[in-house]
């Protein structure tokens, strides 16, 4: 018997179906890469750390939004609300959001570098920009679930729970967009960072490993060189704290212990923004996977 393979009958016909469009080629590439990333159609195992995570940042939120509910209206339910203020919100669960961002980040680009997939995905309507867009609103998705969805909650969950929610807004209501932008900000910094990291090797613990040392390392040597040295500025070196403190920021009563103005930690998060872009930049300039 011959070992041959041959293909006979076949046929080629023109697509007649809708043509969405550019926007629409990079929304389903984000929309796919966010659901995948989260474990969608994968097995319970790539789910769980996922949906634990995002429990554990919903957590803080829960909690005093149950108390208040239980206690009422009272004074004791009011301080039960200042427990955790919006502008602290994102440093207290701050190990989530790391962990959470190391977890989901690899697993956007790694699998298309490993797999040999990114030339297929150039040879369609998807370009290198359209990929690396696709891919960073693919990690500022999954990033704003454990950033500003449960801070969303809380604050209209105070709404609610106040004796005049009316005057509770008319009295608040800077609070929301300085939420959405602090929590914009961690989001874009930590997503970002990730896919600059990740986008160096096609192996998820190589990805995970460098993105942990790059945090630790820059913390422990900004901690150890500001005290040493006297010199409060080597603090900024600890990049993993820049987007939060910049955050902070935009709320009043702003306190940070080395005095440092949110503007400069501001300032860090801007530069170290610019250089995970051009590393992006460049892996998906000339790389073809």
């Amino acid at each position: 018997m011959s070992s041959e393979a041959r293909l006979v009958d076949t046929a080629f016909t023109t697509y007649q179906g809708p043509r969405a469009g550019r926007l629409a080629a990079i929304w389903s590439l984000a929309h796919w890469s966010a659901l995948r990333a989260l474990g969608a159609r994968r097995g319970w195992k790539a789910k769980v750390i996922p949906i634990s995570l995002t429990l554990l940042a919903f957590a803080p939120a829960l909690v005093v939004l149950g108390l208040r509910a239980i206690l009422g209206s009272g004074s004791v339910s009011r301080s039960v609300a200042n427990a955790v203020p919006y502008s602290d919100y994102i440093s207290t669960i701050a190990i989530v959001v790391l962990v959470f961002s190391v977890v989901i980040t690899p697993e956007l680009v790694c699998p298309d570098r490993r797999d040999r997939t990114l030339s297929l995905y150039f040879s369609t309507a998807i370009g290198r920009l359209d990929y690396v867009l696709g891919k960073i609103a693919a990690a500022l998705m999954p990033l704003l679930l454990v950033t500003l969805a449960p801070v969303l909650l809380l604050y209209v969950g105070t709404v609610l729970f106040s004796v005049h929610p009316v005057g509770y807004l008319q009295a608040n209501w800077l609070d929301l967009p300085r939420i959405i932008v602090s929590s914009l900000i961690v989001a874009t910094f930590y997503g970002l960072v990730g896919l600059a990291i990740s986008s160096l090797t096609s192996r998820r613990a190589f990805a995970v490993g460098g993105y942990l040392a790059f945090l630790a390392i820059s913390t422990v040597m900004g901690g150890v060189l500001s005290h040493a040295l006297n010199a409060r500025y080597f603090r900024l070196l600890a990049v993993a704290a820049a987007p939060i403190r910049a955050g902070q920021g935009l709320f009043p009563k702003y306190s940070d212990p080395g005095n440092i103005s949110p503007v400069v930690w501001g300032s860090t998060v801007v530069e170290v923004c610019v250089v995970a872009v051009i590393v992006l930049a460049v892996r998906y300039g000339r790389d073809e996977g």
